[in-house]
This record gives C-alpha cells, structure tokens and sequence, in this order.
C-alpha cells in the first residue's frame, strides 16, 4: 500500500515538473490505475460490489478520462512550453509546502494507523495540488488537467473506508464522472476552436 500510494504522489507531482501537455494528461490515467489498486489493496475480501468499484475506476478514471482528453486535443496545437504551474522557484518551494503541510495533516488525522496517515496525506495533496492548478491556468486543457487531480484526490479520501460503496451510489458516482469528463472535453474543444479562429483572424488581418 505504501509503495502505492508514494508512486500516486509522484503521478500528480512529477507533470508539475515537465513541460508537455501529453504526459499531464496520460499521467492521469496513471492516477486512475493507481486509484484502482489502492482500492483492491485498501479493501476487505473481494464481493461483487468491490468488483463493479474497481472495474468503474479503471474503466472511466484510467482509460476513458486521457482517452477523451487526448481525442479532444487531437488537430489543435497547444504552446511548446506549457506547464500546469510557472517554472519558478517560489512555485516548487509552494508545492513541497502544500505536500508537507498535507502529509503532516494526515498524520495528525490517523495518528494510529500509518498506512491511513499516509493515504489521507496523499488525498489532501492532491486536493491542494489540483487547486493551485485550477489557480495558475488560464489553458482550458490545464484547467481540466486541474480538475481531474482535484478529483483523484477526493476519490483516495472516499477510499478511507474499508467497505466498497453500494451499488447505487457506484452507479451514480461513475454517471457524474463521465457526465464531467464530457463538460470538460466539450469545453476544451470550442474554447480551443475559438483560440484557432482568433489566429487564423489575426493572421488574415
């Protein structure tokens, strides 16, 4: 579990680092296949219900969410240089502030269970995470990218428990995944089609 959940870290940490859009978002689904094992290792024996969870996780969060993204990308060209936050040294000293401050919360949360401890601390980092992305980007695929980190991370604190969710409520959940993954791809394709056209206007002019 430890060894899962410190490479879950490094799948929301290291794209802060690289300046490609293609690996912000196929990083992505490294964080949903990672969700998906956190969730099997995390649980009590297997049922039915852990299994529709874990085939749901996999199924939206690892393949569906980079797939659709990168499909919605496809045709439109995005600057060389971008990054989810600027390349500065007070935004790294802010990100090894926010992953300290979350891990210290987490032990304070499960002071008893370090396993817990650290689960809680990677959730917290990865809300706080997606939220100074959604704070520096203007880019609608950065914004996106943002979103989905901000998720992930109230995914790992819904995995806290030890008991798979009813059914119904996977049902539902999954619904308002792929309803949100469609808004987002939907969103970036007319907010990149109008960022084209203003091009292609400015270059006519």
């Amino acid at each position: 579990m430890t060894i899962l959940l410190i490479l879950y870290v490094a799948s929301f940490t290291l794209p802060l680092l690289l300046p490609s859009w293609r690996v912000a978002v196929m990083a992505l689904g490294v964080q949903g296949l990672l969700l998906a094992m956190i969730m099997a290792a995390g649980h009590g024996p297997w049922s039915w219900q852990m299994t529709s969870e874990f085939a749901a996780l996999l199924a939206i969060r690892t393949f569906f969410v980079p797939g659709y993204l990168l499909k919605r990308m496809h045709g439109h060209d995005t600057d060389a240089e971008f990054s989810l936050v600027p390349h500065r040294m007070s935004r790294w000293l802010m990100v090894l502030g926010i992953l300290t401050l979350a891990f210290f919360f987490g032990n304070r949360m499960c002071p008893e269970d370090p396993d817990e401890a650290m689960q809680a601390g990677a959730a917290a980092g990865a809300i706080l995470i997606g939220l100074m992305v959604l704070a520096n980007q203007d880019h609608p695929l950065g914004q996106s990218i943002g979103l989905f980190i901000f998720e992930g991370g109230v995914t790992l604190t819904e995995l806290l428990s030890p008991h798979a969710m009813p059914f119904p409520v996977q049902v539902g959940l999954s619904v308002v995944s792929v309803f949100l993954v469609l808004v987002c791809g939907q969103y970036l394709s007319r907010i990149m089609a109008l960022d084209n056209r203003e091009m292609t206007g400015k270059e006519l002019g």
